[in-house]
């Protein structure tokens, strides 16, 4: 197996790690994690260790919040009914959760929409804009979330039809912005707010920061008894992670404190949907939101139902929220096992493709559900180390395939399909993921101008052997090992996009206690320090005759709670035989 030391960023050397340990007094190792991040001064030590939600930068720094505001503002005043518009993801559900909540306190007409990805597609729709109209007499205010950007038609559409529109949105700026009566999105043109990476639900929650402090001047509340925008920080943390989002700045500060919420438990949908999935206990972390809690709600979009998870969220009883999160379990079952029934057909066809030297993967079948394609492009992905496209039939139009993608590599998928913008109908999203349709006709003209283009950037990349990115090598009986170490990890959280977690590698090693649990997980123990630590490799059980003989292990380090017992366990990024 190849390793490879993560580096410091050029501005940060050797002497610079060790003065820095002494201006902390924290032991070198974990300065060294610290400049590997590309913190090098105390004081970015300090916002990095212990960030604080008063070091977030004004909401008035976003382009277009004060015409925002003043939308809504008008709206309070002429009592138009206002719609939020949203998507049907955990960024977008969990964006329209809180924009929804906020504005019901202002005495406003509220009401939401989540588009059906099956019936309706992505974003705004010409046909929803006109039912909409249908149903809400003009004047009335339209707010978009973590949408819009990129319906420029449609938001023409709404305005004649007598709505204000205010669009909110994260996603990259087509070249042509839509005619909104106000816009805000942290990458449109000459926009001066210093993190352009905010989630949608981040996007929605600073549009709330804005409207409190303007009310606040207006009189509408006293300072001391507005409501508490920290109680939608887990709404905002959910959105941020599951999103992708990078974990630096503004957004760790946000997620942080979102996590914190999220541990807590407050709202009934979060209390229902832990309670219902095991994770009842302890600190909820970004891993969690990853793999146990996003799942779960991305799955009623993903089948059409995207109400359900909207409903878990804006549950205010404990009861209706437990039967949201019994409906969300099940929604999740059912994309499991289609899921389950796609990946092998993808995988045949990926493999033909890396076959024939493709730097990245088309795949379709007309009769894949669109609902789970995101999820197969990303584990395409992640098992071929190469850009993946998944598509299949746009059940809304018959002559168009629809898809999506997603990248790996420090490929920029937003780049490379905007390269073959002639061939789409439409597009959008970010650098490491992408949606988009496409006239079936040029299906096969659009993959080789999308393989060029990925060729283009990635030069050799595509072709280098796999590299276990470690942060840092245990030896001499693994001394840094303690208690205090291990403490300081967890300052280092939340982990995520651009804050990886540490790897720690630990050379020929002998495992203890070695069984396979669960069919295909394997479960040891290794003596660190004089301490035996469990240790887990998920999924790794075709490991299990190495671990006969010495092996070199790469593994991060997880805190859990078990029946109220704090523990820490080694969970493994890699295992290989010592040679």
């Amino acid at each position: 197996m190849n390793y490879s030391l993560r580096p410091y960023p050029e501005s940060i050397c050797e002497n610079t790690c060790e003065e820095l340990a002494r201006a902390l007094n924290i032991p070198p190792a974990a300065a060294v994690l610290l400049c590997q991040r590309g913190i090098s001064t105390p004081k970015q030590a300090t916002e990095y260790l212990s960030p604080k939600l008063k070091r977030l930068p004004s909401p008035f720094l976003l382009k277009g919040m004060p015409e925002g505001v003043q939308l809504i503002v008008q709206a309070m005043e002429e009592q138009q009914p206002v719609i939020v518009y949203g998507d049907y993801d955990v960024d977008g559900i969990c964006a329209t959760a809180l924009l929804v909540d906020f504005l019901s306190l202002l005495h406003l007409e509220v009401h939401w929409h989540i588009p059906n990805r099956l019936t309706e597609g992505y974003g705004l729709s010409s046909e929803t804009v006109r039912k909409l109209s249908e149903k809400h007499a003009a004047p009335a205010l339209l707010i978009t979330v973590d949408n819009g950007i990129s319906a420029a038609r449609e938001v023409a559409e709404a305005r004649s039809a007598g709505f204000h529109v205010l669009v909110t949105d994260h996603h990259e700026p087509p070249e042509v912005y839509p005619p909104a009566d106000a816009l805000i999105n942290p990458k449109q043109k000459e926009c001066g707010f210093p993190c352009k990476e905010l989630s949608g639900a981040g996007v929605a929650f600073y549009l709330v920061i804005a409207l409190r402090s303007t009310l606040i001047k207006k009189g509408f509340w006293q300072e001391n008894s507005s409501p508490n925008l920290k109680n939608y920080l887990d709404l905002v943390a959910l959105g941020t992670v599951a999103d992708v989002m990078p974990l630096v700045g503004v957004n760790r500060i946000l997620v942080r404190a979102g996590l914190e919420i999220l541990t807590e438990r407050r709202r009934p949908g979060i209390w229902a949907l832990c309670e219902h999935i095991g994770l009842k206990e302890g600190d909820i972390t970004s891993e969690d939101i990853s793999f146990r809690i996003a799942p779960r709600i991305n799955a009623s979009g993903r089948l059409g139902t995207p109400e359900t998870a909207a409903g878990l969220l804006m549950s205010k009883h404990v009861e209706n929220a437990l039967e949201f999160a019994r409906a969300l379990d099940l929604k999740n079952m059912e994309r499991r096992r289609i899921e389950a029934e796609i990946i092998p057909g993808a995988i045949n066809q990926s493999h033909q493709q890396v076959s024939n030297r493709a730097s990245a993967l088309v795949v379709y079948d007309a009769s894949w559900h669109p609902g789970v394609i995101g999820i197969v492009a990303s584990k395409l992905c992640e098992k071929f180390r190469r850009p993946a496209l998944a598509l299949t039939d746009d059940p809304t139009n018959n002559d168009h395939v629809k898809g999506s993608g997603r990248t790996t590599n420090g490929i920029n998928i937003y780049d490379a399909v905007e390269e073959c913008r002639a061939h789409l109908v439409k597009f959008g999203g970010h650098p490491k993921a992408i949606g988009l349709s496409l006239r079936r006709e040029v299906l096969l003209d659009f993959t080789k101008k999308f393989c060029a283009a990925v060729d283009d950037q990635a030069g050799d990349v595509l072709n280098q052997p796999r590299l276990i990115k470690y942060d840092h090598h245990l030896q001499n009986g693994a001394n840094i090992v303690n208690p205090e170490f291990i403490g300081l990890l967890r300052q280092f959280e939340p982990f995520g996009e651009k804050n990886p977690e540490p790897v720690f590698l630990i050379k020929d090693v002998r495992l203890t206690q070695v069984a396979l649990i669960k069919g295909d997980h394997l479960k040891f123990s290794l003596q660190l320090n004089g301490k035996s630590y469990r240790g887990i490799g998920f999924g790794m059980g075709e490991h299990l005759n190495v671990t006969r003989q010495q092996v070199d292990l790469t593994f991060t380090f997880k805190h859990s709670v078990y029946r109220g017992r704090e523990r820490v366990e080694l969970i493994v990024v890699d295992i290989a035989p010592t040679y």
